[in-house]
């Protein structure tokens, strides 16, 4: 299962490089652009007070845009370091809020994810720990959400939701057959001894994840 956890994670390189790429290139651009207007101030004296004051709230709003893509970049890097980590710990502490939104963090390295699905997401503001397997964990929630995004059509919605320790996946468009309650009672094999697993058909494909120490 580790392997497979790391696996998922390679696959997703390609994806995590783009999502790198777009807020360092925009860093580099906004940089690029304060650089040539502080090439104006050497010339100071002749600028007049609007000109001095237009490039002064130009650079500021570039300063924010280089803060945003650095926060960016460290949304993802942080996601990527804490799945690395967490695949290692195996067993372990879980914070059930954190690991659904380094979770989905991660997800968005998958461009169906993140271009093709509609996200509904909705995550308990109070903390929630439980003692569990991580990577049991992980695998069940990413590999359900895989299913999803491999058997339904771009446009999907898909709900996210953690309701008193409680992980609820959903999407009205995945028909719950025999052959994806199969499936997903393989992806949800490691989970059996500490969660109550409940899947619902009506309405779309709904599945509970109730961690019983939770």
């Amino acid at each position: 299962m580790k392997d497979k956890l790391y696996a998922h994670v390679g696959s997703l390189m390609g994806g995590m490089v783009h999502n790198l790429n777009t807020p360092l290139m925009w860093i580099m651009g906004r940089a690029q652009l304060i650089e040539s207007r502080n090439d104006k101030i050497a010339s100071l004296k002749d600028l007049s007070e609007e000109e001095f004051t237009n490039i002064r709230e130009k650079n500021s709003k570039d300063v924010l845009s280089i803060q945003d893509g650095a926060d960016k970049i460290d949304q993802i890097l942080k996601s990527l370091g804490y799945k690395i980590q967490m695949i290692s710990e195996g067993y372990t502490s879980i914070e059930l809020r954190e690991y659904l939104q380094m979770e989905i963090d991660f997800l968005m390295a998958d461009m169906r994810f993140k271009h093709e699905t509609n996200r509904e997401i909705n995550l308990d503001s109070r903390s929630c720990y439980v003692k569990s397997d991580y990577n049991a964990l992980s695998y069940a929630v990413t590999g359900i959400i895989n299913t999803i995004l491999a058997t339904t059509q771009k446009g999907r919605t898909l709900r996210i939701v953690l309701d008193n320790g409680v992980i609820r996946l959903g999407c009205n468009e995945l028909e719950a057959t025999p052959e994806i309650q199969r499936e997903i009672e393989g992806l949800c094999c490691g989970l059996k001894e500490n969660t109550d697993i409940i899947v619902e058909s009506s309405g779309g494909f709904n599945i509970s994840l109730c961690m019983k120490d939770a």
